[in-house]
């Protein structure tokens, strides 16, 4: 499924989608540094709140964690684990896979979706299937199926293939990135803003559920790029071999927890209420 906008078409949409998001909320286990080239105003700013928390999964209840949720309408997650760091946790490492992309992912759908959320965009991988025979391709299918099942209003589920870390990139990421299509943290965070702008102001054009390719990612970070070129903003950059879309190579490289779970408010839903 392929949902891409004219930009000339839709400029003056565009125009109204500068300031979509009114507030967004960072869930994650350490505090997020925002790089100095974002050059992020203090208007910017002042709409970031960042909240440090354990993802116990015994107290990530409804109960306990519905009040970060209420109020937002979109939910992003990007909470992932690799094999190197689950074989540095006690135990099984497919129990810590398991407990990371699969419960702690179902479970924030859940508990988004008790409050209120209307928008679900998380992270995937290329190859995911819950009848894989292989491990982590099916852990991560059923985490598409456990979301998908809540029917949300809008589902964006993203299956990606390598992820551009830079210089906290993992010798096994750094091998993927010269052999795999990859795109950068900061890029794929572009495409996903897109993508819930587009849906914000356009929602009749998109179905309940979409799941996106690379190839989907390089066009709405692409589309993105295009708006902050205008805005004097640096624009969005891609590497990797456009021939390798490979199933499982991120089995060494799901290394996103630290991007954690962002909600946000949108302008335009708030006006609508």
């Amino acid at each position: 499924m392929h949902v891409y906008f004219d930009r000339d078409r839709d400029a003056g949409l565009r125009r109204q989608a500068i300031e979509v998001y009114t507030e967004a909320l960072s869930l994650g286990r350490r505090t997020t540094t925002i790089p100095e080239h974002f050059k992020a105003t203090e208007s910017d700013l002042k709409k970031l709140k960042q909240e440090i928390v354990d993802y116990d999964l015994e107290k990530f209840t409804v109960e306990n964690w519905k009040s970060y949720f209420e109020g937002k309408d979109v939910l992003f997650v990007a909470l992932g684990s690799t094999l190197a760091e689950a074989r540095r946790q006690p135990g099984r490492a497919i129990d810590t896979l398991r407990l990371v992309d699969f419960h702690l992912v179902a479970r924030s759908a859940e508990i988004a979706k008790a409050a209120g959320v209307r928008h679900m965009s998380m992270l995937s991988i290329d190859g995911a299937n819950s009848s894989s025979w292989f491990n982590f391709l099916k852990i991560k299918g059923q985490a598409e199926d456990a979301v998908e099942a809540l029917g949300f209003e809008r589902t964006s589920i993203w299956r990606m293939t390598a992820i551009n870390k830079g210089q906290n990139s993992t010798i096994p990421e750094k091998i993927c990135k010269f052999l795999f299509k990859n795109v950068r943290v900061e890029d794929l965070g572009r495409a996903l803003r897109e993508e819930s702008e587009q849906y914000a102001l356009r929602k009749d054009d998109f179905p309940p559920i979409s799941r996106y390719s690379m190839r989907d990612i390089f066009e709405f970070a692409r589309q993105a790029k295009d708006a902050e070129a205008k805005k004097g903003d640096n624009g969005a950059t891609f590497e990797g071999n456009e021939a390798g879309q490979q199933p499982g190579c991120d089995q060494s490289n799901r290394g996103s927890d630290s991007l954690g779970g962002v909600t946000a408010n949108r302008k335009d839903d708030k006006q609508e209420d």
